[in-house]
């Protein structure tokens, strides 16, 4: 019966942790930190730059992979698009305000 016990307490930590990623992918927030980590895990990024840290950035890119291929493609095929195309929207934005910040400033001189 134990045994028993111990599958039941496994499959519904499962399906919790499922409904919790379910439910941050879901929101453009909650994909952008998704994002936010997938970068600090040099997904998007060469690991091997010939120094005593490729060994870590190598195993942190195999984290970013994992949360990429356990949690995020199996959450829908979509959601890795999407998390591509709001990122590059994201970052239309910051570039343009940044120009528009920079000539203001330039103007106030």
């Amino acid at each position: 019966m134990t045994e028993r016990i111990a599958e039941i307490i496994a499959e519904r930590r499962a399906l919790e942790v499922r409904q919790a990623w379910d439910a941050v992918l879901r929101t453009r927030e909650g994909r952008l930190v998704m994002w936010s980590i997938l970068e600090r895990c040099h997904l998007f990024a060469q690991t091997h730059l010939g120094t005593d840290l490729d060994g870590l950035r190598a195993g942190q890119r195999e984290v970013g992979l994992m949360i990429l291929n356990d949690r995020i493609f199996p959450h829908d095929v979509r959601t890795f698009a999407a998390m591509q195309i709001e990122h590059a929207e994201m970052m239309d934005r910051i570039h343009l305000a940044a120009e528009q910040q920079a000539e203001k400033e330039q103007a106030d001189e």
